[in-house]
């Protein structure tokens, strides 16, 4: 009895192997361009938005003397939020919406790596980016 089922399994398992794929056509190289922007852009958005977040997060355990050094640390924090927030507007203006947006851990980007990925999105935005 034994024998039969896996007889049975490795026919199935033969039989979706030996079946052809179909072919699909390539994606037409605009196309690529637009999701390849879009997504640097989305990127660029998260990539903002989490390092604001991580900033919230350190700011509420890192004691910083009142004044001059606590207004510009809320200012940069500040300024990635509304970085992240005009990337945003601009990716929904631009390209219709298109499932699940992925997060990004706040913490794992670097303030030089988010001020180079906005600066490739304002690029490809201007439409600088082929």
């Amino acid at each position: 009895m034994m024998t039969r089922s896996m007889v049975g399994a490795l026919a199935l398992t033969l039989a979706a192997c030996a079946t052809p794929v179909a072919e699909t056509p390539a994606p037409e190289a605009p196309a690529q361009e637009v999701t390849a922007c879009r997504d640097i852009v989305r990127s660029a958005a998260l990539q903002a938005y989490s390092l604001a977040r991580f900033r919230d997060d350190q700011r509420a355990v890192i004691l910083l003397p009142a004044g001059k050094a606590a207004a510009e640390y809320e200012a940069e924090t500040k300024r990635l939020r509304d970085e992240g927030a005009r990337l945003m507007a601009a990716e929904q203006a631009t390209w219709p919406a298109t499932g699940p947006t992925p997060a990004v851990q706040p913490g794992s980007v670097t303030a030089a790596q988010v001020a180079g990925r906005i600066a490739e999105a304002d690029a490809c935005l201007a439409g600088g980016e082929k």
